[in-house]
């Protein structure tokens, strides 16, 4: 109020303009901005797609508001959304920026294949940025070549490339984030964790070093009892033979060992082995740690496998487990080339390490497999063994960060399941790690076996155990300094993953090492690839530059060098369409011959002129536009001038339009003096009907029932409110907010009896309107006509007109004399929304003065930009 009284008492020649540039340099323009993206940038806190579940992706939102804030040059905002990891020496938030590629509908519906929506994600991609920035529909080429405009179909492939080499899955978990991810631990997090690593990596040179010091190891061995031999063996399993338990069978009378349905047995390299088919016969071995990574652990096995299969795997044994859970576990497995393969898993596709045999294992041979694990997290920590000698063995990834404890499916509490043999806990995809062959003698250990012992296991005796007698490395580790040491390096590693545990994590944007090969696809099945395509721009356009390199980086660079005739008009048009209700291309997603023509294309060009030659500033081309005469006229109109030119294509008025839901809800809650100014944070969930999750929704854990939000939070500007794709939120449904599935740059706008509904009845708009009757009594004035008018100008920064006092006025009266007759009707009203009235109000007069106050909210020029 008092801002615009001073607005109003300033006659100076530059009063508009001070106010415009006061309002530009504010939070709220930076949020305002960052709403439109939100659109174009399809975000929402869930995945859309079956259990439509929890994903974390605000982060990247407080990146757009701060860029906004900052005033980021446009062709800076969008080269590091599009591919800020590709930039040289990529920050925290140049990856951060990336997320907005990631921002599609993911599914974790049982049964989806995985390749057809990983090639659904990618074209979500390539038809986003053609949309935002290209202002054409490419997707109408995905199935052929466009029917109107001049993309082909192997254009549209070829843009699709782009952004084809992420390593990332087509089914994902109901909740979460998954892979690539980044990391973002706060300042006090970051300190933290850095001193824990240079604490760790400290304490593993000086173990090195003492290992090396170690010389006197022939007089040390004989001091030892021969019961070292089999220290930390959890478990040996000789497979020899079954008991019939109450609900299956056990092996070898094991009653930690057993199977649902009973293996074949079979002469074994040592004694008998079982034959496995996949029948329900698998083998769970109980009472097994559940592993941390900085725990050793190691485990060997004899194994003649009669499958190899494409796109099969086939599980030794392990404990990771599906797409609820994240994987998280270890497994020791042969790929579909029967390769061996081990990894320690938090999350797939991005938090692991994974290390696998260059050779691969023939079907119907006996062959011995085995590997070590050094608890060091790393993929270097990591040995396979084949036929008691080292593999050769390449990293096929190494970035494991968090916990590889099993979890719960779905609730990811911890959860101690048995280790499985030949078959893994993998459910949904159809590919169920099913071992078939014999396999025989499994060792466990709980700590890094040497290759001597390796060997011992391999040899072809019937002598059982590790044989250590040989081995430096295996006497050294018992010394009492060595022990030490390693305790404390476990304890440094055990802090450093409780202080990982709880930090956030986005997904965003990260090239594979080696080219993935992009394909075309007839009628644009992922099935049905035709031929081979290298990424790069449609032909009508100008050519991709042979010097840019021919990845997400190189295409930004291209939509932003002064050739390309599309991305300045595009986004100055989108940003005059935010001003003024309607873009000079009325068609703002299609500049293409479907397209409306630009009503002023002059004006057009000009403007994106101005936009390149001034740096790409976004500030200054909204003040530009502003700042015009076109702008700063009047909505007000002549009946000549309505019929002339109705839809107003020659500006001679400004135009009239709703505003969007968000910023409707934001005005009463500034008006009553609720809205929460708090700039960035998660999401918050505002007053919505009761049960509207839990009615569509039966397997997303985090999201089954809808919990409003708490204290200041629940008066967040709409930007923040949470925004669940297959149940937005309805009042702003009602209001033509979009459930973002897809980049949105035009809303509908549509004018229904249900939006005076919600501006009526819904909580928010209630409670807004009881706490702007309280300060339309404590601020405004001890009679009514003065409060009245108080309340008017709060709601639609005017005065009343002395009609619409009176109006309002009478309305006071009816509703006090209703409210004094029912006292119990004005105490219900009263109770509306989390915010109590003190006791010291007449509770009458606030009844009665929040029904006048709930009327001017619902008055037009409260919802409606003239």
């Amino acid at each position: 109020m008092e801002e615009l009284d001073n607005f109003l008492n300033d006659s100076s020649s530059g009063a508009y303009e001070k106010v415009v540039d006061e309002l530009l340099t504010r939070d709220s323009n930076a949020e305002k901005l960052a709403l439109d993206w939100m659109d174009v940038s399809r975000y929402a806190d869930s995945h859309g797609l079956h259990a439509d579940g929890w994903r974390s992706m605000w982060p990247w939102r407080d990146w757009v508001i701060n860029a906004f804030q900052k005033n980021m040059p446009y062709d800076q905002f969008i080269t590091w959304q599009l591919a800020g990891d590709l930039m040289p020496n990529p920050t925290t938030a140049h990856k951060l920026a990336t997320a907005f590629n990631r921002n599609h509908p993911m599914t974790a519906e049982g049964g989806a294949i995985e390749e057809e929506f990983r090639l659904n994600y990618v074209w979500d991609r390539s038809e986003t940025v053609g949309t935002a920035l290209m202002g054409l529909t490419v997707a109408c080429a995905r199935c052929h070549d466009h029917k109107f405009d001049p993309i082909s179909q192997k254009d549209y492939f070829q843009m699709a490339a782009f952004f084809n080499n992420v390593k990332e899955l087509g089914m994902t978990g109901d909740d979460g984030n998954y892979g690539p991810i980044l990391a973002l631990p706060n300042e006090e997090e970051s300190k933290v964790l850095t001193q824990l690593e240079k604490s760790i990596e400290q304490k593993e040179k000086e173990l090195a070093l003492t290992k090396k010091e170690l010389n006197d190891l022939d007089k040390y061995i004989k001091q030892l009892p021969s019961s070292a031999k089999q220290k930390s063996l959890i478990g040996h399993y000789p497979l020899d033979h079954l008991n019939k338990t109450g609900k299956g069978v056990s092996a070898d009378g094991n009653k930690t060992a057993t199977a649902a349905k009973p293996p074949e047995l079979i002469d074994g390299k040592k004694g008998k082995a079982f034959v496995f088919t996949g029948e329900y016969d698998e083998l769970n071995l109980d009472e097994v740690p559940n592993f941390e990574w900085m725990d050793k652990f190691s485990a060997a096995l004899w194994v003649n496998t009669t499958k190899r299969e494409k796109d099969k795997t086939q599980q030794l044994l392990g404990t990771s487990g599906q797409k609820n859970n994240f994987w998280s576990g270890w497994d020791f497995y042969l790929d579909s080339l029967n390769r061996l393969n081990v990894r320690l898993i938090h999350s797939l596709p991005h938090n692991y390490i994974h290390l696998r045999s260059k050779d691969s294992i023939r079907k119907n041979e006996w062959r011995h497999a085995a590997f070590t694990y050094d608890g060091s997290g790393k993929a270097s920590g990591l040995q396979i063994f084949l036929d008691g000698k080292k593999a050769n063995s390449e990293i096929a990834y190494d970035r494991l960060t968090k916990s590889i404890k099993t979890l719960q499916s779905a609730i990811h509490g911890i959860e101690r399941r048995p280790v499985k043999v030949a078959k893994s806990y993998r459910a949904f995809t159809g590919e169920y790690g099913i071992f078939k062959g014999a396999l025989d003698d499994i060792w466990l250990y709980a700590r890094t076996l040497t290759p001597e012992e390796i060997q011992s296991f391999a040899n072809d005796s019937e002598e059982t155990g590790a044989s250590p007698d040989t081995s430096s490395d295996y006497w050294a580790s018992l010394d009492p300094k060595i022990q030490g040491f390693e305790k404390e390096l476990k304890e440094l590693r055990n802090q450093w993953i409780k202080q990982m545990k709880p930090v956030m994590e986005v997904m965003v944007m990260e090239d594979m090492p080696e080219k993935r090969k992009a394909y075309a696809y007839s009628r644009g099945e992922y099935d049905q690839p035709m031929y081979e395509v290298e990424a790069s721009t449609p032909e009508v356009l100008p050519d991709f530059p042979e010097d840019l390199p021919k990845n997400r980086l190189g295409l930004a660079q291209w939509l932003f060098s002064d050739e390309n005739p599309l991305t300045a008009r595009v986004t100055v048009n989108r940003y005059w369409q935010m001003l003024f209700g309607k873009g000079l291309v009325t068609t703002p997603h299609d500049f293409g011959v479907q397209g409306s023509l630009p009503t002023h294309p002059k004006l057009l060009d000009w403007l994106a002129v101005y936009f390149v030659e001034n740096g790409w500033d976004v500030k200054k081309l909204l003040k530009k536009i502003v700042m015009s005469h076109t702008y700063r006229q009047s909505s007000i109109t002549t009946p000549e001038m309505r019929e002339k030119d109705p839809t107003n294509i020659y500006l001679a008025r400004t135009n009239s339009y709703r505003l969007p839901a968000e910023l409707i809800r934001d005005n009463a809650l500034a008006a009553s003096g609720l809205l929460s100014k708090t700039v960035d944070g998660k999401s918050v969930q505002p007053y919505q009907p009761k049960g509207l999750w839990i009615e569509k929704n039966s397997f997303s854990h985090k999201l089954l029932h809808y919990k409003e939000s708490g204290g200041d939070s629940i008066y967040r500007r709409g930007l923040y409110t949470f925004v669940r794709r297959t149940s937005p939120h309805p009042a702003m449904t009602a209001f033509d907010a979009p459930s973002r599935e897809v980049c949105t740059v035009k809303r509908e706008n549509t004018n229904t009896p249900l939006q005076a509904l919600v501006l009526m009845n819904d909580p928010q708009f209630v409670e807004a309107s009881k706490v702007l009757a309280t300060r339309m009594i404590s601020e405004g004035g001890k009679n009514i006509e003065d409060q009245i008018a108080y309340g008017f100008r709060l709601a639609v920064s005017r005065k009343p007109k002395t009609e619409e006092s009176k109006i309002f006025k009478e309305l006071f009266e009816s509703q006090a004399e209703r409210f004094n007759e029912n006292p119990q009707e004005a105490k219900e009203l009263l109770s509306v929304g989390q915010k109590e009235i003190a006791k010291s109000y007449d509770q009458t007069q606030v009844a009665a003065l929040t029904m006048v106050a709930n009327t001017m909210l619902n008055h037009d020029e409260a919802y409606m930009k003239r």
